[in-house]
């Protein structure tokens, strides 16, 4: 935070690189369309920019039971309770998940590009958030946006499914009104094969916790979850044959594929489709979506 630097200065410095403003520029033109279009507060955020010599801005620690998918979760002062833990510095993340394994959890560790304060702190766009493709940039504003306009303690599936898919929705809307160089097609299919990799996931989760479910003593459960993994493992190698894209997925499968990263994939996808076809049942218009899901809230808090 105190390295933040007001955008338009960084603009104006003559030393910024073409790409560092073009995507400066992409991204103003973002927030005044999240705060047009789609109702999200957009207009005390991502003013400042902070360069940063990493790929990511925070790594979150994931943890499950060895012979269950319900997550540990960690609890927050304002906040509620998550099913992550965050760290500024990746060998603490690491450090954590070591110390859980130890104890028999599931980990996982993953680098995230964007973290948002709910409104807390003007949140400043960083290097890693900026260093994307036009598209991916327009996605992940508005992904973090949905929070500053909608939070709900104690249920990181419903707050990040719901980003989720408005950025989705909304990026397609923006892609459609703004002359960005994009490849409509190669969009289209990126989407095509993140729906292939969320139907592998889900299978394999479905799979999962009707083992977990059964009877079957520890050594012969821990036998037919490294089964059910593997098997996993090999669904996806055959369908990145056949779905285009799909091959971006293959970092995911690879090393230590267990519960805690199945339910990262599961917090930010399990929810999507029921809010698309809340959208879709307010013929895509934003304030009676708003309205719904905000209802939905209030049953939930």
């Amino acid at each position: 935070m105190h390295q933040r630097q007001p955008v338009e200065r960084v603009l104006a410095d003559p030393d910024t690189p073409a790409a560092v403003r073009r995507q400066l520029l992409l991204a103003d033109d973002v927030l005044e369309f999240a705060d047009r279009e789609l109702a999200l507060p957009a207009r005390d955020v991502y003013r400042t920019y902070v360069p940063l010599e990493r790929d990511a801005v925070v790594w979150n620690v994931q943890a499950a039971p060895r012979f269950s998918l319900t997550p540990k979760t960690w609890c927050y002062p304002l906040l509620g309770c998550l099913s992550y833990r965050g760290y500024f510095h990746q060998q603490a993340a690491r450090d954590e998940a070591d110390k859980l394994a130890a104890e028999g959890w599931d980990t996982d560790v993953g680098g995230a590009i964007a973290y948002s304060t709910l409104g807390w702190f003007q949140d400043p766009l960083t290097t890693p958030m900026i260093d994307r493709s036009g598209p991916a940039l327009v996605e992940l504003i508005l992904h973090e946006l949905v929070h500053r306009r909608l939070y709900i303690r104690d249920h990181t599936r419903f707050n990040e499914s719901l980003a989720t898919m408005v950025a989705r929705e909304g990026t397609l809307r923006y892609l459609a009104h703004h002359d960005l160089t994009v490849d409509l097609d190669q969009w289209q299919q990126r989407d095509r094969a993140r729906d292939a990799f969320l139907a592998l996931v889900d299978d394999a989760r479905d799979q999962l916790a009707a083992l977990y479910a059964s009877d079957l003593d520890p050594d012969a459960m821990a036998a037919e979850k490294a089964a059910r993994i593997q098997a996993l493992r090999r669904a996806f190698q055959e369908r990145a044959g056949q779905v285009p894209g799909l091959s971006a997925y293959a970092g995911f499968f690879q090393g230590n594929l267990n519960n805690a990263r199945l339910n990262g994939v599961h917090d930010y996808y399990g929810l999507v489709g029921n809010f698309r076809k809340m959208l879709l049942s307010c013929g895509g218009q934003w304030p009676c979506f708003w309205e719904r899901v905000e209802a939905l809230a209030d049953d939930l808090e």
